[in-house]
């Protein structure tokens, strides 16, 4: 049990972490990136703080909402995700302005980046300690309210709400959140299956043969 806890951490901590290199390589191509960091880039850029700040701040408001009506989901990714992968971002992509910067650059940053967000979301999905708040806000919703609206459709509505707002306050919108828009969901699927294999494989060879 112990030792499931501690690969479940690492799992979640590498995760996270990859998630915000994702985030500093979207950034760096300037082409947009995923709804709610789209949203915190324009706030950031309009209060003139830093992007790590803005991403922790909103996040903890997201918190508030977590605390009332679904404590059991906060857990070590939620922790993670509030306070590491801003700032985390904020010096991936301090690094990444040191790279030569034309379209070629910016296509492959793009790509890079997306590939980085959604292997990310799968393995700390799969590790299974806790959502960012932000994740969780739909799904609080969909149980609280007494509408008919379900997960999907008030994800799209949180989301077009976060790029009316970054796009409201200066940030770049472009090929990268159109691409996030409609791969994010069978690129994190295609991940989490790989990723199920590969434990389910590891699972199934006998004690003897990893002792060889």
């Amino acid at each position: 049990m112990k030792r499931s806890l501690v690969n479940r951490a690492l799992a979640t901590i590498a995760g996270v972490m990859i998630i915000a290199l994702g985030i500093a390589w979207m950034r760096f191509s300037s082409f947009g990136t995923d709804p709610f960091v789209t949203m915190n880039i324009g706030i950031a850029q309009f209060l003139a703080l830093p992007f790590g700040t803005v991403q922790m701040v909103m996040n903890l408001l997201f918190l508030l909402f977590m605390l009332r009506f679904s404590k059991r989901s906060i857990h070590l990714g939620t922790a993670l995700g509030i306070f590491l992968v801003g700032y985390m971002s904020d010096f991936v992509l301090s690094l990444l302005t040191l790279l030569p910067l034309n379209i070629y650059i910016r296509v492959l940053a793009m790509c890079i980046g997306l590939l980085c967000c959604t292997l990310g979301v799968a393995i700390y999905m799969r590790a299974d300690l806790g959502i960012s708040p932000y994740d969780a806000a739909a799904k609080i919703i969909e149980e609280q309210s007494k509408t008919k609206l379900k997960y999907r459709e008030i994800r799209v509505l949180t989301d077009l709400g976060c790029v009316s707002v970054g796009f409201l306050l200066g940030a770049p919108i472009g090929m990268g959140t159109v691409l996030t828009a409609f791969f994010t969901g069978p690129l994190i699927n295609f991940f989490g299956e790989k990723i199920e294999q590969i434990t389910s494989a590891k699972k199934s060879v006998p004690v003897t043969e990893i002792n060889k």
